[in-house]
């Protein structure tokens, strides 16, 4: 069975649910830098007129630690996510083909898709909010995009970068994630487990009953060995292996008179039916007084 593309969506798959929170984190470091938006333009302002000594940026970098700090803090648990969903697209690849050597391409796959999510929307917001909280977004975001083009060179050096780094992350947790999983060879036997012993067209192995007999492998049906279930009847050759007795027994067996049951019981005579009389039969007379 050709399971090739169900292995490409495991990797597809996780990569966009990776890609979520990639979306997630550009929306936490773009809505931080919009909320200090003007302690930002405050830096770059303070930052130009520093070469001339008219500006000190010192105290307003207290303000703008925390927005940098949230950014970075939020792309390195995206990063974590990232290789964790890695690490099960490489397991659920081994698991499904069997084999261990498709798990680095799935992780790879996961880190690729979520870090292109992650480039083109960052890249989206850049141009539509003109602010994000990386190092080099403090510096130059401003609230009417003059500054678009530095602000946008630095953001996308940092994740081409970050994004390199990923994809090398992923095929290696989705190497360790092939690594970990376990598959029929790594059972007790090296092989598959053991299958049932009865299949279709198979009589499966049942215990022996006592007072049956047993089939034997050739298919043939041993004859019983004497004492059998009932007596011969009188006048009829004694059964032995080689003369089996018939069943049911004949007629004149119940009918022998004086003749004990193995068992010990007396055998009963069995009821014939009653009979209409005939009509031309006399009539029985009364009983003489």
């Amino acid at each position: 069975m050709n399971n090739r593309p169900a292995v490409q969506s495991i990797g597809w798959n996780l990569g966009i649910l990776s890609g979520l929170f990639a979306v997630l984190q550009v929306m936490i470091s773009t809505s931080s830098a919009r909320a200090n938006i003007a302690s930002i333009e405050s830096m770059r302002l303070s930052l130009d007129r520093l070469q001339t000594g008219g500006g000190n940026p010192v105290p307003l970098v207290g303000s703008l630690l925390p927005v940098v700090l949230v950014t970075y803090t939020s792309i390195v648990v995206t990063g974590v996510v990232s290789l964790i969903l890695s690490w099960y697209a490489g397991r659920l690849t081994a698991y499904v083909q069997g084999r261990r050597d498709g798990g680095a391409g799935a992780g790879f796959r996961v880190a690729l898709l979520s870090g292109s999510i992650w480039i083109v929307f960052s890249v989206i917001v850049s141009l539509t909010l003109h602010a994000d909280g990386t190092i080099t977004g403090v510096l130059t975001s401003t609230r009417d995009g003059s500054s678009l083009p530095a602000q946008l060179t630095g953001l996308l050096v940092q994740e081409i970068v970050l994004a390199g780094i990923g994809l090398g992350l992923g095929a290696w947790a989705g190497y360790l994630g092939a690594g970990s999983a376990r598959l029929p060879s790594d059972m007790p036997g090296g092989g598959s487990p053991a299958m049932p012993t009865a299949f279709y067209g198979m009589s499966p192995a049942h215990p022996q009953v006592a007072g049956y007999p047993v089939y034997h492998t050739n298919g043939s049906y041993p004859l019983p060995t004497p004492p059998y279930p009932y007596p011969a009847p009188a006048g009829s050759p004694q059964a032995s292996p080689g003369n089996p007795p018939v069943y049911p027994p004949p007629p004149n067996y119940y009918r022998s008179a004086g003749t004990a049951a193995t068992s010990g019981a007396e055998r009963l005579e069995p009821q014939q039916p009653a009979q209409a009389p005939s009509p031309d039969a006399p009539a029985s007379l009364p009983p003489a007084e």
